[in-house]
């Protein structure tokens, strides 16, 4: 249950905690302005890399405090100097903004019929964060005590020193807790802290120039699965 697929454990983890976008459910700012064809950035006609790094910005900004929605898309239109109608906004979170087809099962497995806590670590916005956790009916799974955000605690994964991760490291034990990331950058940082680790990402990538999953977008799509699949994360949490 670490890094790489098929290593043993000997013992089941004692805590789940999930990644959420590109995990249990979309990449929020990712896949809604830069999903080739159908994302915001190829609906309006607008340059690409200009799409990219005004989301970078945005999401720098906004996935570290409580913001509502409308300020989001307020500030991504005067950095893209265009108007985002409100409807097309409406469009791409209801066919863009989705969850993960085998979230149910999986969250279903970490729980352990409720005999084992499950939790959230994620970069994320206060609002997209409230529209992912009701998609997934996360109410239902997760312990309210495991959830760590970006946006309610002030600080990322990336952040230097202590972290979100950090953080999380705080309320659980580490070595006895599994990690489910798709950035090999986050997992990095969470092996270094003894966390057990296991690279999954249910819908796509995206790269850098190097074709890298990285978790520094390029706005280049790689499909695939990175890590392991579905079945073989569901057979590591009932394992």
């Amino acid at each position: 249950m670490n890094a790489h697929p098929g290593a043993a454990e000997a013992e089941s983890p004692a805590v789940i905690l999930f990644d959420l976008g590109n995990v249990l459910c979309s990449d929020p700012w990712e896949s809604l302005l830069l999903t080739p064809g159908t994302g915001l950035g190829d609906r309006l006609g607008l340059d690409r890399s200009a799409v990219l790094e005004a989301g970078r910005r945005c999401w720098r900004t906004f996935s570290v405090r409580e913001a509502e929605e409308p300020e989001y898309w307020h500030e991504l239109s005067r950095q893209l100097s265009c108007d985002i109608p409100a409807q097309l906004v409406k469009e791409l979170e209801e066919e863009l903004l989705v969850a993960n087809p085998a979230a149910g099962a999986l969250l279903a497995a970490a729980s352990a019929d409720g005999d084992r806590p499950v939790g959230i670590a994620s970069n994320n916005t206060s609002f997209w964060y409230a529209k992912q956790a009701e998609r997934l009916g996360l109410d239902r799974w997760i312990d309210p005590g495991l959830v760590f955000l970006s946006c309610g605690l002030g600080i990322s994964k990336s952040t230097p020193g202590r972290g979100l991760l950090e953080i999380a490291a705080e309320h659980v034990r580490p070595s006895s807790t599994l990690f489910v990331e798709d950035r090999e950058a986050n997992l990095a940082r969470a092996r270094a802290l003894r966390f057990r680790t296991v690279k999954y990402a249910f819908k796509y990538a995206f790269e850098d120039q190097s074709g890298d999953a990285s978790g520094h977008a390029s706005g280049h799509e790689s499909r695939g699965v990175f890590g392991v699949s579905a079945v073989e994360l569901l057979d590591t949490l009932t394992g």
